[in-house]
């Protein structure tokens, strides 16, 4: 079977961080996780099964895990983002809208804003994450969470298009 669990990945393995707003209830935890788990099950390019892992971190974040060793395709890409959208469908969530920004309100809750709401009153010491993130190592080690001064996001802070 190709979907293993995530613990088993090295830290060199390739991820993808899909940010979920608004944060899923244990109901539509469950089902999402559900119909990952069902894709990852048969998840393939060129014939090959591509071993690969999710978690779900704070019921704001899908993260999908693929074995370095397990060859990716385009199409087999397609295939994921397009559950994602179905997914977005069904559960009456955002996953793949790039315009938010995750962050840690100050009770320690995660939230998201708009990447305008972001440069209008983002601070430079709120704790971010970094969605773009492309190794589980930087999951594990907590360095996908940072100051946005510390961050790619600094970059937005004060600029209004």
């Amino acid at each position: 079977m190709p979907r293993i669990d995530i613990s088993q990945l090295p830290d060199q393995s390739r991820i993808w961080i899909f940010g979920i707003s608004p944060a899923l209830d244990p109901r539509k935890s469950s089902r999402l996780l559900a119909v990952v788990d069902d894709f990852l099950d048969g998840w393939a390019a060129h014939g090959q099964a591509i071993v690969s892992a999710r978690d779900l971190l704070y019921g704001s974040f899908l993260i999908i895990a693929v074995d370095q060793r397990s060859e990716t395709s385009g199409c087999s890409i397609d295939r994921m983002f397009g559950l994602l959208q179905q997914l977005e469908r069904e559960l009456g969530i955002a996953i793949l809208d790039p315009n938010r920004i995750f962050y840690r309100n100050p009770d320690g809750a995660v939230d998201c804003m708009t990447r305008r709401q972001f440069q209008e009153g983002g601070e430079a010491n709120i704790l971010v994450f970094d969605t773009v993130t492309e190794r589980l190592g930087a999951i594990r080690s907590g360095a996908w969470q940072r100051p946005a001064q510390d961050s790619w996001h600094g970059a937005l802070l004060g600029k209004i298009r």
